[in-house]
């Protein structure tokens, strides 16, 4: 059972919400990048609607607060548009293939994905499998990171760009996200392996 989304996101920042004082009697809002295009699920999204968390109309604990998701229509070429416009670097693994940034390992994850983490970070990958064994169970309901991965293609970039693979496990920071030289990223309008 998926709970990561729930649990380590959009709880979280409800507890954060709820649970601080400095919410109540006052206007918050909550900017989120959800796309229609991205699935069925969240299509059905309001572009604008009062947040979860919301008790403007309560009469106790009154917490106004607002949630926008102002590229709720955008297409992906959209994205993609403007990011070039700006020069925002397109994120590492997007460069390396990937088309769809979540947790390395999510999910979510196709048998390119794994086949691709894998190689690029064999360590993790093999305390995850080792991870299935110990627990008896695996990623998905009829497969586990091996099978996945061993049906997998890695991704060419990633092969060919040994100093961007280091990029996307590297904990430092980056310096700038403007570039002068963008490039289209060889993972945009990628499969993506997201929630249907």
């Amino acid at each position: 059972m998926r709970w990561c989304s729930a649990s380590l996101k959009v709880e979280v920042a409800d507890r954060a919400l709820r649970g601080q004082d400095r919410f109540l009697s006052r206007r918050t809002l909550m900017v989120t990048g959800e796309r229609a295009e991205e699935s069925p699920a969240r299509a059905h999204y309001a572009a604008f609607e009062p947040h979860r968390t919301d008790t403007r109309n309560g009469t106790r604990r009154r917490r106004h607060v607002d949630h926008f998701r102002p590229v709720h229509a955008w297409s992906e070429a959209k994205v993609w548009d403007i990011l070039r416009r700006l020069r925002v670097m397109p994120a590492f693994p997007y460069q390396v293939g990937f088309s769809r940034l979540s947790c390395a390992f999510c999910i979510f994850g196709n048998a390119d994905q794994f086949a691709t983490l894998k190689w690029m970070d064999a360590n993790r990958f093999a305390r995850l499998v080792n991870y299935e064994k110990d627990f008896g169970c695996t990623i998905k309901r009829d497969r586990g990171f091996d099978q996945l991965a061993s049906e997998g293609a890695l991704y060419h970039a990633a092969r060919s760009r040994p100093d961007l693979v280091a990029a996307c496990l590297s904990e430092r920071p980056l310096q700038t996200v403007l570039t002068e030289d963008w490039i289209l990223p060889v993972g945009a309008y990628g499969t993506g392996g997201g929630p249907l």
